[in-house]
């Protein structure tokens, strides 16, 4: 269903009238359209879900099609609300990195290989980084992990080597829905350098890992910032979609950088949380900064960079525990989630790992497996939901103290998401982290990002001038002083937890 969003100082017939800007998010569980005026203010938006499927072994995997058909309701969804001759120009955004093999003619050869939660890669992980090692400089500036695209990319050839042969490009979520709407090959460099593909000295491929194992680098397509165009909307595309033939579309980013926009990450200090199905942290950076255990990045505009990491789990264990454990129902769960307020909350005094995708930044250990720790035969459904939203906090708060080692000191922090509708969530966050939480209007999300980064190709405007606005809505959630010392102890016990049972993960 298309939600049609007040404005504040014009009814939506008016706005309407004038140019619009569309972005669509490919996430995880959904996807999404979120579509602004020329003022960056939302007219409307729209979500759909989409399941997760995994390969015969066990890893996740998603089906390029579904993003095509998820592409396709959104667009329809949003035609019987506005005219999409309004839409001007389209912004892409995407969970990332991907790896998608296709075609020479763009069509896909097997289900995309997923970011960082796809942890199959690990033995050409290995490889890559001794080699890296033994070749001393490292431009990456960061070790190969379970978010890279080159490990995956090996292992699809040694592994499914028919699929391989035929693979003339791979591509990322947002990456396929571009190729669809205008028949050109991009990548955009955000989720490249997310993939540590790119050297951060020269912003161009990284070779000598290509040539060490034998790849030509022409197999990854042509690099672009986020607000560089890919092509116009074809008009076979305009005929599947009803959006008008030669419509812009600009390349756009990673989700993570597409929340980056939104939560006005893009000064050198500033930090994104984003609160979905993981949970990623990034800091704005004016240079990459060296760390094997952080994502080092570019940012969303040239000259900027980031460091950042990412969970194995954030709304996934909570849809976990209350699908699987609880046993809820959609309507259920959504009771369950709303009733639980701040004022409901109350330590559970249990230490939860929650690693059920093995462990990402800064742990990175694939093997690590879920733990919940200090039941009782008191524990219930209120102490269990305590201390899963006590470990995604935790869980973030330990990229954020790798990156203060690395990196800088957190200025401003900013948090968008579904998970940023949970008070208990955000009071827990920013009582770990020790600092104010900015919270990000709940309908400006990844989507919202991209449509925003369209209005700035468009328009000329910096994205820092577009996100003006934005920045005057958003809220502010203080630390809560009386949780302090019971976080740090969890904190501690966190640690102790995962050091104590390395041995016992295989």
């Amino acid at each position: 269903m298309i939600h049609v969003h007040d404005l504040e100082r014009e009814g939506v017939s008016a706005v309407k009238e004038r140019e619009l800007f569309a972005g669509y998010d490919i996430g995880t569980t959904s996807s999404k359209i979120s579509i602004t005026d020329n003022e960056g203010r939302i007219v409307a938006s729209a979500k759909v879900n989409h399941s997760q499927s995994f390969s015969d072994d066990g890893y996740p995997e998603q089906d390029a099609r579904v993003w095509w058909q998820d592409f396709l309701k959104l667009t329809a969804m949003a035609g019987k609300e506005i005219p999409l001759s309004s839409i001007k120009a389209i912004g892409l955004s995407s969970m990332c990195p991907n790896v998608l093999p296709v075609s020479g003619d763009g069509t896909p050869l097997r289900k995309s290989f997923m970011y960082g939660i796809d942890q199959r890669a690990a033995k050409e992980i290995e490889l890559l980084n001794e080699f890296m090692r033994q070749a001393g400089d490292n431009p990456l500036y960061t070790e190969y992990s379970s978010q890279s695209i080159l490990p995956k990319i090996l292992w699809l050839r040694k592994n499914e080597p028919q699929i391989f042969e035929r693979t003339a490009r791979v591509l990322t979520a947002n990456g396929y829905i571009a190729f669809r709407l205008t028949g050109q090959f991009a990548s955009d460099i955000f989720s490249l350098s997310a993939g540590n593909l790119i050297d951060l000295n020269t912003l161009e491929i990284f070779e000598d890992p290509f040539d060490h194992a034998d790849l030509p680098t022409e197999i990854i397509p042509d690099i672009k910032w986020a607000t560089d165009l890919t092509g116009k909307v074809t008009r076979r595309a305009s005929e599947e979609t009803g959006l008008v033939c030669g419509t812009p579309v600009f390349t756009g980013t990673g989700d993570a950088c597409s929340d980056a926009i939104t939560n006005a990450c893009l000064e050198p200090g500033n930090v994104s949380i984003s609160l979905g199905g993981t949970s990623i942290y990034i800091q704005c950076l004016d240079r990459p900064v060296r760390s094997p255990a952080l994502f080092v990045e570019t940012g969303a505009v040239p000259g900027s960079f980031t460091a950042g990491g990412a969970t194995s789990c954030g709304g996934l264990l909570t849809d976990w525990v209350t699908d699987r454990l609880f046993g809820l129902d959609m309507d259920e769960k959504e009771s369950l989630l709303s009733g639980f307020r701040a004022e409901e909350y109350e330590p559970s005094n249990m230490s939860l790992l929650p690693f059920f995708g093995g462990a990402r930044t800064p742990f990175n250990n694939p093997k690590a497996r879920g733990i919940l720790f200090g039941l009782s035969m008191e524990t219930g459904r209120k102490e269990i939901l305590s201390s899963v939203f006590e470990a995604i906090a935790l869980d973030i708060s330990m990229i954020g103290d790798e990156i203060k080692r690395t990196a800088l000191e957190p200025n401003q922090i900013c948090v968008s998401g579904g998970g940023a509708r949970s008070e208990v969530l955000l009071q827990l966050i920013a009582t770990v982290l020790d600092h104010e939480l900015l919270v990000s209007p709940r309908q400006y999300d990844s989507a919202t990002g991209a449509a925003l980064i369209a209005l700035s190709a468009t328009s000329g405007k910096a994205l820092e001038k577009v996100v003006e606005d934005i920045k005057k809505k958003y809220d502010r959630v203080e630390p809560r002083a009386e949780y302090s010392s019971y976080m740090k102890e969890r904190k501690n016990i966190f640690k102790e937890l995962y050091t104590a049972n390395i041995g016992l993960f295989r």
